[in-house]
């Protein structure tokens, strides 16, 4: 859940892969599904600032958290969305946590490359766990003060091994702010199942993107490409689904040869949860589930 794509490999700890990752989640941006979910985050923060009272936050910020935030790029569109609609950011803070430290560098490139973000009040980028949240030093101190949690991406996904699911809600109930706070868990229609059996809901629902060429010239560095080979469609295990790719880190010459300087096969593992599951958990953690929209590709819940 902690970076970008959930990988066996540490792909997305380089500077070359946290950019790929940034370009294509820049390109997802224009896909119908991604524009859902930053119309339902975008929702939920005007609501938390309508009944936003600096006296209940003891003067304090009104505290949006992004877990697994990868590049930043949510945080980053949250920001541009609310300042197109007029929704003031001064008493707002921004915190991302990704454990990839690569992938928080390029989240405060976005930042800087975001005019939006100037007017959050205050932004912070943390190096950190999932599992671990509550022991991070800057979320110590926020510990019944987030007012918006995001899990964003069908990042949930990712946490497939025993008791990961249940460590993570626990120490979401812990961080939020008591009767006000929100979580928004967003899952992909694909691996959710409304049904008894981990069937997805939407059968229909593949990988096929990642199991087609695709390239992306780098924006930062020049000569380099970003090249997504073709590989096997995915395979389901039960209630786990694994997704290989593979890609590569080019380097063009003007005299149009290339240079492979970094390649990567990468195994993206992810969990089939029930909804009955989820809300379980939600439960047992402290967590009560107020609503679940419905997306093109995703199911919310909060």
């Amino acid at each position: 859940m902690s970076d970008s794509k959930g990988c066996r490999s540490t792909s997305h700890d380089s500077v070359y892969l946290a950019e790929y990752y940034d370009l294509q989640a820049k390109a997802d941006v224009t896909t119908l599904n991604a524009q859902g979910d930053a119309k339902v985050y975008l929702s939920a923060l005007e609501r938390q600032m309508e009944s936003y009272y600096p006296l209940d936050h003891h003067g304090e910020h009104l505290v949006v958290l992004d877990v697994g935030t990868g590049t930043g790029r949510v945080l980053a569109n949250l920001a541009t969305d609310a300042v197109r609609d007029g929704i003031p950011l001064s008493n707002v803070e921004f915190i991302g946590v990704d454990k990839e430290p690569s992938m928080i560098h390029r989240a405060l490139a976005v930042q800087r490359e975001t005019p939006s973000m100037s007017q959050v009040g205050r932004i912070d980028w943390l190096v950190g766990d999932v599992l671990h949240l509550i022991s991070a030093e800057l979320l110590e101190t926020h510990i019944n003060q987030v007012d918006l949690l995001l899990s964003a991406s069908g990042s949930v996904s990712l946490l497939f091994r025993a008791g990961e699911l249940m460590r993570f809600f626990a120490q979401a109930a812990a961080l939020l702010r008591p009767r006000s706070g929100r979580f928004y868990l967003s899952v992909k229609k694909d691996l959710i199942s409304t049904q008894a059996t981990t069937k997805p809901t939407d059968e229909n629902a593949t990988d096929a993107g990642l199991c087609e060429r695709h390239e992306f010239p780098s924006e930062l560095y020049e000569g380099i490409v970003y090249r997504q080979l073709p590989t096997e469609s995915p395979a389901l295990d039960g209630i786990i689904k694994r997704t290989p790719y593979q890609l590569q880190v080019i380097r063009r010459t003007d005299a149009g040869c290339e240079e492979v300087i970094e390649e990567n096969h990468i195994e993206c593992v992810q969990r089939i949860w029930k909804e009955t599951e989820l809300l379980e958990c939600f439960k047992e953690a402290g967590l009560e589930s107020v609503g679940i929209i419905q997306l093109h590709m995703r199911r919310t819940m909060f």
